[in-house]
């Protein structure tokens, strides 16, 4: 363990709000990058220039959007390949920004910018590799359950049954590359907690995985369940505000909702990081 690290004890998110709310504000900057080519491709479409605003693209099952869509596809394919690059860099900030997040949760005391923003850059080749053979992974788990579910034959006397076998097997799907995140998160862990290579973290994070599965594979769900019903609230408030009606106050109180969700996501994910934190320092 490094010398700077800290006991288990005291890992904890509210420990770092200001880490927390410069990785929100990051968050605002690279999705305003990604969204105004979009913004302006939409906005070219007139579709603004209605009297109930871009709320009609959301109307009638998102029709409208679509059909925007189709007309624009040479526009948008356009704009789409000029944010490849933009976007490969936000995943690439998004690496570097868990990182920084779970070196800022193990380092003990005042941060020092330039040592814990060396350790934390220090640790994103491993983490890229990483997450790219999560992704994978993921991605052959969500295939695998796509087979699965065409395989299974349709009765037209018990459509029900049916239905509920396929939902079964996208819910088990879905849980098992959630697992397999989880497990990737057990793995950053221990990159960050006992500075180890990627395999030698990869070890460790099986050790951690046989001492406390649902912990390691399945410890996020309470987080992201809360982030859910964050989202859903948002959305029924967004609704009440009613952006399309005339009045500033409608926008600002929209806008403000949204980076509040940003921020409990940050949040929820910092306390998700301290507790595999905990984990892998048991370990």
């Amino acid at each position: 363990m490094s010398s700077t690290s800290i006991g288990p004890g005291e890992m904890r998110a509210r420990q770092r709000p200001g880490v927390i709310l410069t990785l929100a504000a990051l968050r605002l900057l690279a999705g305003l990058c990604l969204a105004m080519p979009l913004a302006s491709l939409l906005g070219a479409s007139g579709i603004g220039e209605r009297v109930e605003g871009d709320r009609a693209l959301f109307e009638a099952g998102g029709y409208l959007l679509l059909e925007v869509l189709r007309v624009q596809t040479s526009a948008l394919t356009a704009t789409l390949r000029g944010l490849l690059p933009v976007l490969l860099l936000g995943l690439t900030l998004t690496v570097a920004s868990n990182a920084a997040l779970l070196v800022a949760l193990n380092t003990r005391g005042r941060l020092v910018v330039h040592s814990w923003l060396g350790s934390a850059l220090e640790r994103v080749p491993p983490l890229l590799l990483l997450g790219a053979g999560t992704l994978l992974a993921q991605g052959i788990v969500l295939v695998l359950g796509g087979l699965a579910v065409d395989v299974i034959i349709a009765s037209p006397t018990r459509p029900v049954a049916t239905s509920a076998a396929q939902l079964g097997v996208w819910a088990i799907a879905a849980l098992l590359a959630g697992a397999l995140g989880g497990f990737a998160d057990v793995v950053k862990a221990s990159l960050v907690r006992h500075e180890s290579r990627l395999f030698g973290a990869i070890s460790q994070a099986f050790t951690c995985t046989l001492r406390s599965p649902l912990l390691s594979l399945l410890g996020w769900l309470p987080y992201a369940a809360l982030l859910l019903l964050a989202v859903l609230a948002a959305g029924m408030l967004t609704e009440i505000c009613d952006v399309s009606r005339a009045g500033a106050w409608r926008v600002a109180t929209v806008f403000i909702v949204h980076q509040l969700v940003v921020v409990l996501s940050v949040t929820l994910r910092a306390a998700w990081f301290a507790r595999v934190l905990r984990l892998a320092a048991a370990t």
